[in-house]
This record gives structure tokens, C-alpha cells and sequence, in this order.
């Protein structure tokens, strides 16, 4: 991530979360590049995030191309029941299986704690001091970190730590707490 894409994710990503059960399958690595969408789907229990864009289109299929079934407004709510790709969120609209671009989703915080001893960059991983995180540590998720061309990096949470915003590595990030 550039300084930039840092500050979009900082300023977009701010609300951005959800709770996961169990194990998702993330593939970390130690820098925070663009996923390809074909590698990566993530599947997760149905959680509900609003939608921050004038106008999003809903599609039939998780691409541009895919037919539009039709629109959702800003702070219009969704449940999204996973992921294909870093852009695309599947949902369910008018009883059907449908696709929205990620880029305009967000959600209040979510509560978490750190699974394995961590290391916290802040600002970004690229530009930002590091910071060793205990085990069991709480922190607040506020959303994925994103890929150089836009859309989420999984491998990246974003979190606030101490009243610190930056990112930690999803694999050391335990969500779905109570």
C-alpha cells in the first residue's frame, strides 16, 4: 500500500468490519499486495454492512459484465454472505443470488482480539513503526486492508490498537468475540 492508498483506506475502511467463525482461509504474506480475484473467496456467516455510494448496481455475476438486477442507495444495508475475489461481495437481492463491488461497503466496529503474538505497523505496513502485540490482546477490527488496485487485501486487518489505527496480519487476528 502507498501513503495514498493508505489514506483512502483509513478514510474508507474507518467503519469497515465483520465477525468470522472458526478458521478463514487467509494466505498471509509479509507484504500487502493486490489478491487476484480468482484465488480468493472467502465464505463467512451472513453479516450486515451499509453501502456507501450514491448509487451501487447489483449484478448477476461478480464482474462488470454481469447483468444488473438493480440499484442500492447509500446507508441502504446489506447482508453479505462472502466474498469472491478482493472486489466482490455476494449477497441476496429480491430472493436471488447477486454482487456488489466491495469498494462501498462499510460497518461499525467489531471487537477482537490478537490470536498470536503480533506485530502492529501504523500507519501501514510500508511506512509505519512497529509495535509487538501480546497474545489475547484486544483491539478493534475496523476492516481489511487494500490491495494496490483497489478492492480488500485479506491478508491485512485493519484495526485500532490502543487508540492507534494501523494493521497486523489477519492470520494473528482472532474475530468473533463475545
Amino acid at each position: 500500500m502507498k501513503m495514498k492508498k493508505a489514506l483512502i483506506a483509513f478514510t474508507v475502511a474507518a467503519g469497515l468490519g465483520f465477525t468470522a467463525a472458526g478458521n478463514v482461509p487467509f494466505d498471509a504474506v509479509p507484504t500487502a499486495q493486490a489478491a487476484s480475484s480468482h484465488q480468493t473467496n472467502v465464505t463467512m456467516p451472513t453479516d450486515s454492512y451499509m453501502i456507501k455510494a450514491g448509487e451501487l448496481n447489483v449484478r448477476t455475476q461478480p464482474n462488470h459484465k454481469g447483468k444488473i438486477l438493480g440499484t442500492l442507495k447509500s446507508e441502504d444495508k446489506v447482508n453479505v454472505k462472502g466474498f469472491a475475489g478482493a472486489d466482490w461481495a455476494e449477497i441476496q437481492f429480491k430472493g436471488q443470488k447477486a454482487y456488489i463491488s466491495t469498494h462501498f461497503l462499510m460497518k461499525q466496529t467489531s471487537l477482537a482480539k490478537t490470536a498470536n503474538k503480533t506485530i502492529f505497523y501504523s500507519p501501514t505496513p510500508e511506512v509505519g513503526k512497529k509495535q509487538s502485540i501480546s497474545s489475547g490482546t484486544q483491539v478493534s477490527f475496523l476492516g481489511w486492508g487494500f490491495s494496490e488496485n483497489g478492492g480488500f487485501d485479506f491478508n491485512w486487518a485493519y484495526v485500532d490498537y490502543d487508540g492507534v489505527r494501523g494493521y497486523i496480519h489477519t492470520d494473528d487476528l482472532q474475530l468473533n468475540i463475545k
